[in-house]
């Protein structure tokens, strides 16, 4: 097996952005003891650079990197569609990396490859950082930006840019909505325990408190957004004589959909749905869904522009999309 620069690094006891930054050459980012150890080791182990001499030498790279959390939704598709367009535009060229499904590991091995062929950017799209990946990336000279994610109150996540919808707001639009059309037991289902999970079950719940009801934790479902594992999940919440459930993604709404024509139960007449995303999935289902949409296009185009022209963070703007899944159960605005 080929040696690559984790095995350096691990040999050298320093980080992979380090390794990266000696051997590209980024002088005043290392002390000369370092790089000579760097340097002797990747001799001993027969490391070879992955891209030509000349662009190296030129620091010409044109490759943009994109480390993709795989769990299984379909909310990416338009942020890779943006990112492949502008990247294009921009005359660079984009591949795409997977790093599991909040798989540690594979993350930072896919950190490791984006590094190994000394990318012009790094964009890592819904992945949750641990601390070696937190590290490497705050290290590392690469330029990269979080698509997706956030977390200003985690260690791990503070000084690394980011291009997001803010999922806080977007719990909190779901359920003012609803309570605005009468709704108040109100459930929530197929958040993760990731901040973009905690973040909108904050949201839920500070709209609850505003109305002066208390939120109910086993009104609360935890999934990991996909439509396979939710498909007993409206059995569940249900027997909690909910009027409303709002969905963290569309492919957990889809599922309820199905589940409740399994179980009898009638959208909206017996349940009110609101999914977030707003995907085009929430246009072919029978009823269609009422959505907190995000703009996952603008999100991919802000991320790409913001990565090469060193912009600052910046969060995307939701809205409601109302379709024909929310019953108006009294007059009365909130």
């Amino acid at each position: 097996m080929k040696p690559t620069i984790k095995d350096i690094a691990q040999r050298a006891n320093v980080s992979t952005a380090t390794v990266s930054r000696v051997l590209s050459k980024k002088e005043k980012s290392y002390r000369p003891e370092t790089a000579a150890k760097i340097e002797a080791i990747a001799k001993e182990l027969g490391y070879k650079k992955n891209l030509a001499a000349a662009e190296l030498a030129a620091n010409s790279s044109k490759l943009i990197a994109v480390i993709l959390n795989n769990t299984q939704t379909n909310f990416s598709n338009d942020i890779i569609a943006a990112v492949q367009a502008e990247t294009d535009k921009a005359g660079y060229q984009m591949f795409i990396l997977y790093a599991g499904n909040h798989n540690a590991r594979l993350l930072n091995q896919a950190i490791s490859v984006a590094l190994e062929r000394h990318v012009a950017g790094i964009l890592l799209v819904a992945t949750s950082l641990d601390d070696q990946a937190a590290t490497t990336l705050k290290e590392t000279s690469t330029p990269c930006r979080l698509v997706s994610v956030y977390d200003q109150e985690d260690q791990r996540y503070r000084g690394l840019k980011f291009i997001s919808s803010d999922n806080e707001r977007i719990g909190y639009l779901a359920t003012k909505y609803l309570l605005a059309r009468g709704h108040q037991r109100i459930g929530l289902a197929g958040i993760d325990h990731s901040s973009t999970g905690e973040q909108r079950l904050h949201g839920y719940q500070r709209a609850m408190v505003e109305q002066g009801l208390v939120p109910q934790m086993d009104w609360v479902k935890y999934g990991d957004y996909s439509f396979g594992p939710q498909q007993n999940i409206l059995k569940s919440l249900y027997n909690k004589n909910l009027d409303a459930l709002i969905t963290a993604s569309d492919m957990v709404a889809v599922g309820v959909v199905k589940e409740a024509r399994l179980l009898g139960i009638k959208i909206p007449d017996d349940l009110s749905l609101v999914s977030i995303d707003g995907t085009f999935l929430c246009d072919i289902t029978i009823p269609t869904i009422t959505s907190v949409t995000q703009n996952f296009y603008q999100m991919g185009t802000a991320a790409i522009k913001s990565l090469l022209n060193d912009r600052d963070s910046e969060f995307i703007p939701v809205r409601i999309t109302s379709r024909d899944s929310v019953q108006q159960m009294t007059s009365k605005i909130y």
